[in-house]
C-alpha cells in the first residue's frame, strides 16, 4: 500500500485525487463561474494562469480581479504551468524552486496598459539562476559592494553586498569569503546602479528591508480598520477562552477592573525579540545563544575604498549631536560627552568595520551589551561569537496575522502599533467573560505561544502609558499588572528615558535641570516644565511622570501623509538626471496615493545635500553620509494625486534651490493634508446604534431598535429589560469638517432667550417635541433662513438650542437626565449641534464644563444606552475641535 493511503484513508474525494485536489478544483470552478463572468472585459490573458507568492503591489486580490477582467486564470494553489507573480522571495524559496517563470507584478499591469501581452522575460524577478534580486555595482578599489539604505534619513544607512550564492535573504551584506570574492572579481561587467538608472527605484524598494517593515506596519493598521468595518461585533469564541481560564484552577489573587485606574483595563502586548523569535523557529539549535537579525555575516574584513575618511565623517556626526544637546540643555559644548553608534566602528578593512545595522537581537545578545540598531562592527567587539540570521518577511507576516487574528476573535478594541505590537482595551471583554485579569493574561499568552511558537509579554494598566510601562517590566515572556494601588510607587522610580517621547535631547535637558526619574520630576510645577520644554512637551511630561495619560486608544487609523524617499545611490552629474529621477519618484508617490485612495494638498520636497566639510566618498558605499537637509513645501489650491501636477511642483521647488546636482545625496517627496477619494461610507458607532430595524444579540439579552410610525427618531425598548449595548467601532477622527452656519442677511445682535421661553423649551424637549419654532420665533429668524452646510454641501434645517445661553442648556441637560425617559435621536442631535457651535465660537472653557457635567451625570445613571449617547456627543465635539484647532479637547478621565 502506498504511504499516502496509510496516512490519508478514504475521505470521499478519491475521484478528484483527494481532498486538496477537490478543493483546488472547487476554487477554480468558483473563479470561472463567478468573478470571471461578472466583470470580464477582454481575453487579453487567455491561456495564462498566475499564482501570487507573497506581498505584491498590486495586491493578490487586485491581481485576481485583473486576471478575471482580462480573461486569465488566478490560482489560489500553485500549478506547474503558472507564472509566479512576486516582488520578493526569501532565499529558502529561491533555492528550492525554478525561477524561469517568476515575474514581477508589473508584467500584468504593463500588459493591460499596452493592450497586449508583453514578453514576460523582460519582467523576470531573477535573471540569474538561484540568485536573489539585487542591485549590481561596479568594482571600486578591490571589492564590489552592494548597498541600500533606510527610507528614513539616517546619516549612516545600511550597507549591503551582492552575494551570488548567499543563504540569506535579499540584498545581502558582504561576507567577503574567498568563493564570493573570486566570483565577484571575475565579473567586470557588474555595474554600480545609481539613481540615474531607469529601473533604480523599483529595485530599490523591492530590495529594501525597511520598506517591507514599514509596509507590514501599515498593513496591520489597515487590517484592524477592515476588521472593524466588516464586523458585527459578535465574538462567539469568547466562550472558548473562558473554558480555558476556568480550567486553570488558579487560586491566586484575582484582579478585576476595580483594581485599575478609573476602572479601565488597557493591555499592551508585544512579541519578544520578534524577528529573532520567528527566525529561531527554523533554527532551534541557536536557542539560548546570542543571535542577531541583520544582513551581515559578520567579522569579515573589507578592502578600504579610496577617498573614504570615516574619522572625519563620524566626528562631524558627533559634533552635530553635541550642538543639539548643548542647545537643548543649555550646557557648553566642551562639557558634553555623548555616546553614538559609530564609537566602536573601525575602518573598512578591520574585523570590526561592518556598518550593517542590527534589527533585532536575542536576550542572550542583550546581556552582552548589544542592542537593536547597533552596528555589527561594534556588536562583534562586545560579543565575538554573535550568531547572525537573515530576514524572512513572509514568516513575519504569517506570525503577525496569527497574533492579530488571535486577539480579534475576542475583541476589536485594538490599536495597532506595528506588526508585533498593539494596545487593547480589555474592559468590556473582561466584563463579559467575568474572569480575572491575571487568568486572562495567562491564557492569552499561552494561546499565542502555542499558535506562533514565539513568546510575548503583556502589560496591564489603567491607561496606555501604564500598560506600556508594565510591559517593559514584564519582559521577557511575562506579564505585569500596574494596579492603581502601586501606580504611584512604581512611577516614582521610572527613569525619564523610559517614557515614550523622551529622546536624547529632552533627556539631556531634564538631566541639566537635575531630574532623571519621574519621582524627581513630580517636585516641579507644570509651568516650570512648560517654560523649559515648551507647552506641549511640558504638559505631556507633567502628566506622564504621575502615570497619567489622557490620550484614548485610536482604533481607526487615518493616514496623515504619503511619501517616497531614497537616500542611497543618489549620484547625479547634471540637472537633467536629477529631474528625470524626480519624475520617477513622483510616479512612485502617485502609485502609493492610489493604493491608499487619497489625494493631497501640500507637497514637500526633501533634499539631502553633502555638507561642505564632509568627505565626497561616504563611509558607506553609495550612502548619503553627513548632509545638510532642506525641506521646502508648496500648498495647492485643491487636493490632487495627479502625477503631472506633483512632478511639476517638485521640479519647480528643486530648481529654486539652485543646488549643484553632484552634491545631492538624498531625495524625498511627501504629500500631506490628505483627502480620501474612497466613496465607501464610514460606519460610525452612533450610526450602528440608531440604524432602523437593527437587532443586536448578546449572551444575556436582545435589544431591538424599532422605528415608530409617527416618530422616526424615538427609540423603543422592552420594559424592565437589562439593556446591553453592542461594541462598536470608534470614529475616524479628523475626517469630518466643522459645520458652517449660513444666514440670509445680518443676524440679530441679541440672541438672549427669556427665562419663561427657556422653561418652555425644557418642557418641550422632555416631551420629544421639536424646539426650532419657539427659538427661531424669539430670534426673529424664519425656519428657511437658518441652515447647516455639511461636508457634502447638503443643506438641512437647523433645529437647535443655539439661542440658549450655556447655563440654560446645562439646566436642560439636567432635566433630561432626570426625566427617566430613553434618549431620542432628535434630542441628541440638538445637544451635539450646540456643543459644536461652542467650538466654532471658541467658547472652550464653558464647553469643557458642559462636557464634564454631561459625563458626570451619565456616569451616575450608569446605563449603556446613555453611554452611547455620551460617546456620540463627544465624538462630534472632538471632530469640531480638530477642524477648528487641529487637536482634541482634553477631557478628565
Amino acid at each position: 500500500m502506498h504511504r499516502r493511503d496509510e496516512k490519508f484513508p478514504d475521505n470521499g474525494f478519491e475521484a478528484w485525487g483527494g481532498y486538496m485536489q477537490a478543493k483546488k478544483a472547487k476554487l477554480e470552478e468558483q473563479f470561472s463561474a463567478g468573478i470571471g463572468k461578472e466583470c470580464k472585459q477582454s481575453n487579453l490573458f487567455n491561456g495564462i494562469s498566475i499564482y501570487v507568492n507573497g506581498f505584491t503591489i498590486p495586491s493578490a486580490d487586485e491581481l485576481k480581479e485583473l486576471m478575471a477582467k482580462y480573461g486569465g486564470v488566478y490560482h489560489v494553489y500553485q500549478r506547474s504551468e503558472d507564472f509566479i507573480i512576486a516582488s520578493n522571495l526569501p532565499d529558502t524559496k529561491v533555492k528550492n524552486m525554478s525561477l524561469t517563470k517568476v515575474v514581477k507584478p508589473q508584467w500584468i499591469t504593463d500588459s493591460i496598459n499596452a493592450q497586449r501581452v508583453l514578453d514576460y522575460k523582460e519582467y523576470l524577478l531573477y535573471r540569474n539562476s538561484k540568485s536573489q534580486a539585487r542591485l549590481n555595482f561596479k568594482q571600486i578599489g578591490n571589492v564590489d559592494v552592494l548597498t541600500k539604505s533606510k527610507e528614513k534619513f539616517d546619516p549612516y544607512p545600511i550597507v549591503h553586498v551582492e552575494n551570488k550564492i548567499s543563504e540569506t535573504t535579499n540584498d545581502q551584506e558582504c561576507s567577503n569569503n574567498k568563493n564570493i570574492s573570486s566570483e565577484i572579481h571575475k565579473k567586470n561587467e557588474d555595474i554600480a546602479k545609481t539613481a540615474v538608472d531607469p529601473n533604480f527605484i523599483s529595485e530599490f524598494y523591492n530590495n529594501s528591508r525597511l520598506h517591507h517593515i514599514s509596509q507590514l506596519g501599515a498593513c496591520f493598521k489597515q487590517y484592524v480598520n477592515d476588521l472593524r468595518d466588516n464586523s458585527n461585533f459578535s465574538f462567539i469564541t469568547r466562550s472558548n477562552i473562558k473554558k480555558t481560564i476556568l480550567s486553570l484552577n488558579n487560586f491566586s489573587n484575582k484582579l478585576t477592573k476595580t483594581d485599575f485606574h478609573n476602572g479601565k483595563i488597557i493591555m499592551h502586548i508585544d512579541m519578544d525579540c520578534f524577528f529573532v523569535s520567528v527566525g529561531l523557529r527554523k533554527r532551534p539549535e541557536l536557542r539560548g545563544k546570542p543571535v542577531a537579525v541583520t544582513h551581515s555575516k559578520g567579522g569579515q574584513r573589507q578592502s578600504k575604498r579610496s577617498g573614504v575618511d570615516r574619522i572625519t565623517e563620524f566626528n562631524l556626526y558627533k559634533q552635530k549631536q553635541v550642538k543639539k544637546v548643548s542647545k537643548a540643555a543649555g550646557i557648553p559644548e566642551e562639557d558634553i560627552e555623548i555616546e553614538t553608534r559609530v564609537d566602536s566602528i573601525s575602518e573598512e578593512d578591520s574585523q570590526f568595520g561592518s556598518m550593517s545595522e542590527i534589527a533585532s537581537c536575542s536576550y542572550e545578545a542583550r546581556a552582552k551589551g548589544i542592542s537593536n540598531g547597533m552596528f555589527m562592527g561594534a556588536a562583534l567587539r562586545l560579543c565575538p561569537d554573535l550568531q547572525t540570521i537573515p530576514y524572512d518577511f513572509e514568516e513575519y507576516k504569517e506570525v503577525a496575522y496569527t497574533l492579530y487574528n488571535t486577539i480579534a476573535q475576542y475583541t476589536l478594541d485594538i490599536e495597532a502599533v506595528s506588526c508585533d505590537e498593539m494596545y487593547v482595551d480589555c474592559t468590556e471583554l473582561l466584563d463579559d467573560l467575568n474572569v480575572s485579569v491575571n487568568d486572562f493574561a495567562t491564557a492569552l499568552r499561552e494561546e499565542i505561544k502555542s499558535k506562533t511558537g514565539c513568546p510575548c509579554s503583556t502589560g496591564f494598566g489603567g491607561n496606555r502609558l501604564q500598560a506600556r510601562l508594565a510591559t517593559k517590566q514584564a519582559k521577557p515572556d511575562g506579564q505585569f499588572f500596574l494596579t492603581s494601588d502601586i501606580v504611584d510607587s512604581f512611577i516614582f522610580s521610572v527613569n525619564l528615558k523610559d517614557l515614550p517621547g523622551v529622546g536624547r535631547q529632552t533627556s539631556h535637558k531634564l538631566e541639566s535641570l537635575g531630574h532623571q526619574t519621574c519621582g524627581s520630576l513630580q517636585s516641579v510645577s507644570r509651568n516650570f516644565l512648560q517654560k523649559h520644554l515648551g507647552n506641549k512637551t511640558g504638559l505631556q511630561l507633567y502628566d506622564q511622570c504621575r502615570g497619567h495619560d489622557p490620550n484614548p486608544l485610536v482604533y481607526q487609523t487615518v493616514r496623515k501623509s504619503v511619501s517616497a524617499e531614497v537616500n542611497y545611490g543618489i549620484r547625479f552629474e547634471n540637472n537633467v538626471q536629477c529631474e528625470d529621477f524626480l519624475r520617477q519618484l513622483s510616479i512612485e508617490v502617485q502609485s502609493r496615493m492610489q493604493q491608499f485612495k487619497v489625494m493631497g494638498k501640500c507637497i514637500t520636497l526633501k533634499l539631502m545635500i553633502r555638507a561642505e566639510n564632509a568627505p565626497v566618498e561616504t563611509a558607506k558605499f553609495m550612502g548619503h553620509g553627513f548632509c545638510d537637509v532642506i525641506n521646502k513645501s508648496t500648498t495647492l489650491p485643491t487636493a490632487t494625486n495627479d502625477v503631472t501636477t506633483i512632478t511639476k511642483e517638485v521640479i519647480s521647488i528643486c530648481r529654486k534651490q539652485n543646488i549643484d546636482p553632484k552634491e545631492m545625496r538624498g531625495i524625498g517627496i511627501q504629500l500631506t493634508k490628505l483627502e480620501s477619494i474612497n466613496t465607501k461610507p464610514v460606519k460610525r458607532s452612533i450610526d450602528k446604534f440608531f440604524i432602523n430595524k437593527t437587532s443586536v444579540k448578546t449572551e444575556k439579552t436582545k435589544l431591538d431598535f424599532q422605528k415608530p410610525e409617527n416618530d422616526t427618531s424615538v427609540l423603543t425598548t422592552p420594559k424592565k429589560q437589562n439593556i446591553i449595548s453592542p461594541k462598536k467601532q470608534s470614529p475616524i477622527i479628523g475626517k469630518i469638517k466643522s459645520p458652517i452656519l449660513k444666514t440670509k442677511g445680518r443676524p440679530p445682535k441679541s440672541t438672549k432667550v427669556p427665562a419663561s421661553t427657556s422653561q418652555n423649551l425644557i418642557n418641550k424637549f422632555l416631551q420629544g417635541q421639536p424646539l426650532f419654532d419657539e427659538v427661531s420665533a424669539n430670534k426673529g429668524i424664519k425656519r428657511e433662513e437658518y441652515v447647516i452646510v455639511k461636508p457634502k454641501q447638503e443643506e438641512i434645517k437647523q433645529e437647535g438650542l443655539l439661542g440658549l445661553p450655556w447655563d440654560k442648556v446645562r439646566e436642560l441637560l439636567r432635566a433630561w437626565f432626570d426625566s427617566g425617559q430613553m434618549p431620542k435621536l432628535c434630542d441628541i442631535n440638538l445637544i451635539s449641534a450646540y456643543m459644536r457651535e461652542m467650538v466654532i465660537n471658541k467658547n472652550i472653557h464653558k464647553l469643557y464644563i458642559l462636557v464634564n457635567f454631561m459625563r458626570r451625570r451619565i456616569k451616575e445613571i450608569n446605563d449603556d444606552i446613555w453611554y452611547e449617547v455620551q460617546e456620540h456627543v463627544i465624538e462630534e465635539v472632538q471632530n469640531a475641535m480638530i477642524a477648528v484647532y487641529g487637536k482634541k479637547l482634553w477631557i478628565n478621565d
